[in-house]
Formats: structure tokens, sequence, C-alpha cells
């Protein structure tokens, strides 16, 4: 998977605004040299009919585009509240194990928190899930339901702590999903498609003022181009300076360090 977000926020904001800027301005004079706005200005009211059209579709795909991804976005973000939520549960329940026990499940999930902040975030930037954090689950599960029964003092509580440690898991799952579960080739065709029709309507509405004409279309264009920006980031949670924080984590990680 291509990354497309790599600067920080605002810096990549203006790269991109400038760059929309640069080639708008370059197309402009191009087009200008080629037609002028007489010529055109006798189909604009047929024109129109056909823009208002169109605009209205495009419209319609980007609203729900924008709406989809941040409804996915607010999942992927809660997903990770809920994980940490099971989490925290899951240790807190294990403290009412004998301390030779507490001590070696405490290992294993101080082992699970950390492969998730240190290697499984950042291979979740690249479209990559973690094997060591596959692991440090595995190992989490595999030593807390090999403990002799014996060992148990409270067998419901050890039931119900159980339930959390499969939550846990369960969550972890979605969060690989949510980082895997992105916008389909052919929807971003569609959009990029759409997007140089309406641009070409934009050029296409001459006004007898150039610069009047060229703030009209820069203005269009750079806002197409941030919308689309803004779909990107939310269809890609675990990229870039605007990606979900790894934060609920290290504040676990902290907590389970110091035996709280």
């Amino acid at each position: 998977m291509i990354n497309l977000i790599f600067l920080p926020f605002f810096l990549e904001i203006i790269v991109i605004v400038a760059i929309s800027i640069l080639i708008t301005y370059l197309v402009f004079v191009i087009f200008r040299k080629k037609l002028v706005h007489e010529k055109l200005s006798e189909n604009h009211t047929v024109a129109s009919y056909f823009f208002n059209a169109f605009s209205l579709s495009y419209c319609v795909l980007l609203t729900f585009l924008v709406y989809a991804n941040w409804l996915n976005y607010d999942r992927a973000q809660q997903n990770v509240y809920y994980e940490t939520s099971y989490l925290s549960n899951f240790y807190r329940d294990t403290r009412s194990l004998p301390d030779s026990l507490k001590s070696i499940v405490t290992e294993k999930i101080i082992k699970y928190t950390k492969a998730v902040i240190e290697d499984e975030w950042i291979k979740f930037s690249k479209g990559n899930t973690s094997a060591l954090t596959d692991t440090a689950l595995n190992e989490l599960y595999y030593t807390y339901i090999s403990i002799p029964l014996a060992l148990i003092p409270n067998p419901y509580l050890y039931q119900v702590s159980l339930d959390k440690l499969n939550s846990l898991s369960q969550y972890r799952r979605l969060r690989i999903l949510d980082m895997k579960q992105t916008i389909p080739i052919v929807l971003w065709g569609v959009l990029i498609i759409c997007f140089f029709v309406s641009s070409g309507y934009a050029y296409f509405f001459t006004t007898k003022g150039k610069k009047m004409h060229l703030l009209l279309i820069t203005t269009f264009i750079v806002t197409n181009i941030l919308i689309f920006y803004l779909i990107y980031v939310l269809d890609h949670p675990y990229e870039g300076y605007s990606s979900i924080s790894t934060e609920p984590f290290k504040l676990l990680l902290d907590k389970f360090i110091q035996g709280k």
C-alpha cells in the first residue's frame, strides 16, 4: 500500500494547496490562449444545465464518502478504546491470582502492550500486521489458560477474565480489519474522473476578466483536492500525523509497569 501521508499535517496541506494552484495556473494559461471568452459564452446557458445535473451527482458521491469514512474512522478509534478497556479490566482481574502466577501473567500483559506500541502501530502505518504482537497475544492466552484450576482462588472470576481476554483478542482483530479496509481502487477511479470532468466545466465557464476566472477555478479545484485529502486521511486511520494515537496503550503500560 502506498503511503501518501508522510509530512506534518499543516505542511502537507500547504504543499497540496501550492501544487494545486501551480497546476491550475499552468492549465489556465494554456486554456485562455487557445479559447476566448466570447466564443465559449455562447454555450454557457445550455452547458450550465448539464453542469448542475453533474454537480449534484458528484456532490452526493463526495458527501457519502466523507460521511462513510468519518464513521469508519470513528469506529476504528472506538475499537482501540474497547481493546484497551478489556486489557485494563483483564489486568485488574488477574490481581486475584497468587503472586507467583500474577507476576508471570503481568509480564505477558506488558509484553503484549509493548508489542502493540513499539511494533504493531509502526507496521499498521505501512499497511502490515505485526507477527511480534501475534506471538505476544498467543503467549498471554496460552499462559493464562494453562494455569491449574487448583491454583485459582476464584474460578468464576477466572472464567469472566478469560471472556475479557477473548474480547481483547476480538477487538484486536477488528483493529486489523479497520487498517486493511480502504476505499476500492475503482471508486477512487470514479472520483478522479468526476474531478477532471468538473474541473473541465470550471474552465469552460469563463468570465471576461481573466483574474476573476482564475480565482474561481483555483478556489473550486483546491476545495476538491482538500476534500480528496480528507477522504484519504479518514480512509487510513493509522497513517500519518492525523492517525489514531497509541496513547491509551501507553497509559496502560505505565500502569502495568508500576503495578497499580
